[in-house]
Order: C-alpha cells, then sequence, then structure tokens
C-alpha cells in the first residue's frame, strides 16, 4: 500500500454572531482538513491554526516525503518530515498529516483508531463542556447563565469557563456558575493566557469559594516564570499547554513543578505522535495530560481515541482524570460527522469502528469548502 494523493480542504464556517476569550474574537470556525489516500483508502487529519499556512507547508514541504511512501511507517515519516524542516511551526502542518496516517492505518488493519494506540483503557471519557464564550456589543457575561444551563440539560457535568474580563465580574461569573451546577460538578476556569500572573494570583484568591479544579492558561504560553510565580500562589492545579508545538517545549515546566495539568493540542503539537511524546514526558512526572480540543470533528475524535487510552489520575475531580475537552460553542465543523453525543452521565462514549469511527468525504465538506488542493504522483 502506497500513498497517492493528499487532498487538502480549508474549511470555513461562518458564525450568526462572533464569539471568543478575553483574547480574540472571531466570525467563523477555520480549518484544514488534510485526507490521505492509499490503496483505495482514506485518512483524515487537522491543522485549525492558521489554515491557509499549513496548506501551503503541506504542499510544498511535506508532500514530496509522503507520496509513493508507505503510509503504516508513521514514525518514521514523522522524523523524516520533522527532520526536513527547520522550526517548530511546521509541527502544526506535521500534526495534520500524522493523523491522518493514524486513520489510514487503522482503517488498514480495521481496527478503531485507539487499538493503533496501544488499546483503550476505557470505553467512554467524563466530557468538560468548553464554554459559554465571550459576546461582543455588549456585556460579555450577558447570556452566561442561560447556556450553562443548556449545558447540563444536554448532560453535562463538568464545565469550564471563559475568564479574563475583569476580576469583579470574572469572579461574580465563578462564583454563579458553581451555584448553578452545584457542589458535585467541576469548575475549570481558563484566563486564555489574558492575564498577568499578579493578575491571575488575585482574581483566583476570589474565585476560592468557587472551588475550581484548575486553572489554565494563567499567563503567557511560554511565560515560565509567571507560570512558576501562579503555582506557587494559586491553591488551584495550574493547567496549559494548548499553544506549545513540541514535546520538548513541556519539560521546563515540568522540571520546574509548575505545570499540574498537560494540555497539548493534537493539532498542534506534532499529531498523536508528538502528544504521545508529550504523555511519556508526563508520566516520568506522574503528571495527567488532557488535549485540548479545538477545530472539526475530526481533532475531536482523535483526542477521543487518544485519551482512552491514557492512565488514570486522581486529581481531585468529581472522577479520575482523563477527561475529554468538548467545545459547545456554536460549531458546524464539529458536526460534519454528526454531533457528538453525550451520554447521561456526562461522558461521551469512545467509537468502534475503524480509525476515527467517522466517514468523512468531499461532499459533507463541500458547503464550507473555500479551497481545495489534491497533490498526487
Amino acid at each position: 500500500m502506497r500513498i497517492s494523493e493528499l487532498r487538502l480542504y480549508h474549511l470555513s464556517a461562518p458564525l450568526s454572531e462572533p464569539i471568543g476569550n478575553a483574547l480574540i474574537f472571531f466570525p467563523s470556525r477555520q480549518t484544514l482538513l488534510v485526507e490521505i489516500v492509499a490503496g483505495g483508502l482514506s485518512g483524515w487529519g487537522e491543522a485549525w491554526v492558521s489554515p491557509g499556512t499549513a496548506a501551503a507547508m503541506v504542499e510544498q514541504q511535506l508532500a514530496r516525503h509522503l507520496i509513493g511512501g508507505d503510509p503504516t511507517h508513521i514514525k518514521a515519516l514523522w522524523q523524516t518530515m520533522r527532520e526536513a524542516n527547520e522550526g517548530d511551526g511546521i509541527m502544526v502542518a506535521i500534526a495534520a498529516v500524522d493523523m491522518a496516517l493514524h486513520d489510514l492505518t487503522a482503517r488498514a488493519y480495521g481496527i478503531p483508531l485507539s487499538s493503533l494506540l496501544g488499546g483503550a483503557r476505557r470505553d467512554k471519557v467524563l466530557a468538560y463542556a468548553s464554554g459559554p464564550f465571550f459576546k461582543p456589543n455588549g456585556h460579555p457575561y450577558r447570556d452566561f447563565e442561560r447556556e450553562i444551563d443548556g449545558y447540563l440539560k444536554e448532560g453535562f457535568r463538568a464545565l469550564k469557563l471563559r475568564s479574563g474580563f475583569n476580576p469583579g465580574d470574572d469572579v461574580a461569573a465563578a462564583l454563579g456558575a458553581r451555584r448553578q451546577i452545584g457542589a458535585d460538578a467541576d469548575l475549570m476556569i481558563d484566563f486564555n493566557q489574558s492575564c498577568t500572573a499578579r493578575r491571575s494570583i488575585a482574581t483566583a484568591a476570589l474565585m476560592e469559594e468557587a472551588a475550581p479544579l484548575w486553572i489554565e492558561e494563567p499567563v503567557t504560553p511560554t511565560d515560565i516564570q509567571g507560570y512558576r510565580l501562579a503555582a506557587n500562589h494559586i491553591k488551584a492545579a495550574i493547567a496549559g499547554g494548548e499553544a506549545l508545538m513540541t514535546p520538548a517545549a513541556f519539560r521546563p515546566f515540568l522540571s520546574e513543578g509548575c505545570m499540574d495539568i498537560l494540555q497539548p493540542d493534537i493539532a498542534i503539537c506534532g499529531g498523536l505522535t508528538g502528544v504521545g511524546q508529550v504523555a511519556t514526558l508526563a508520566d516520568m512526572y506522574n503528571r495527567p495530560v488532557i488535549p485540548h480540543v479545538w477545530g472539526s470533528t475530526v481533532n475531536f475524535h482523535a483526542a477521543l481515541h487518544f485519551i482512552s487510552t491514557l492512565p488514570r489520575h486522581r486529581s481531585g475531580g468529581s472522577q479520575p482524570f482523563p477527561y475529554l475537552e468538548y467545545d459547545v460553542g456554536p460549531n458546524p465543523l464539529l458536526e460534519l460527522a454528526g454531533r457528538p453525543k453525550v451520554n447521561g452521565d456526562g461522558t461521551v462514549s469512545v467509537p468502534e469502528g475503524a480509525g476515527l469511527g467517522i466517514e468523512l468525504n468531499a461532499s459533507i465538506l463541500e458547503p464550507y469548502t473555500i479551497a481545495r488542493k489534491i497533490i498526487s504522483e
């Protein structure tokens, strides 16, 4: 079996109203899906960061290492692509290719992706609602109560609140969310890189009554000193790492003891191969990995399979880690293969079908495709 084609789909799904966080608002959902074709089978991968740039990287820098190659030689291809390209920015494009190679290989063997990754340790994963999101043109928290009610009715038993607007409103929103979801549910707070360490510390102290399970991205992604300061003064666990592009970038945070929960994104940090290396590193420090999940149904299902293989961690939540991040904002790209179902116990079941366990094709993507490229021999 040899790789005969790479098909690139730049997708854009406009939103009826922009949404965002304390750092940025966006009017649409965009991503790059990469379809790798070999032996009559297809595998799917994703790069949601700067999809146009990622597409150019796949075409100009990675395709020559892939066309004609054996798609089951995943690690060898990953290493070849990494060694042939300078800079960490290429890791986003490599991530999409690596994800597609994993999906294709698992389909060729007729097994779920989780089996290819070493075997699922659980058949369902507790999901947390990643939302609500800020809205422009008024108070950004104005719809939080109504939207949280919707998440609870959908079956979620854990919630990650966007924060970082201003300390007074941030604290009021956290305390209100805790009252709304009850004492037994998990509540997490995401500052989205928007605060200084001092401000995060002061705000988190005022939120202690809300009992957050973790504080996410209290400072900018590579500010190790800021993470150290936050970890020394914030009672809740410190989470981060979604913007880090290489497994090695996590090592300083672990050696400094200032990141309790590692959140690599499979679509950013070199795909399943790269995030697998992060998980190995985390094991050495006995830290849980809870991948950041954004983009489309492809990254969501890749994360779901990956999480099903991770070790169990008792870390203070209502259930042992790992958890699954479920983006509950408006997102047509998450629903390309049908909206992932939340079970009555707040979990999402791991698909049993081959590969990712979802079916995609060009006609499904067509309503959102703004650019398409086929690369062949």
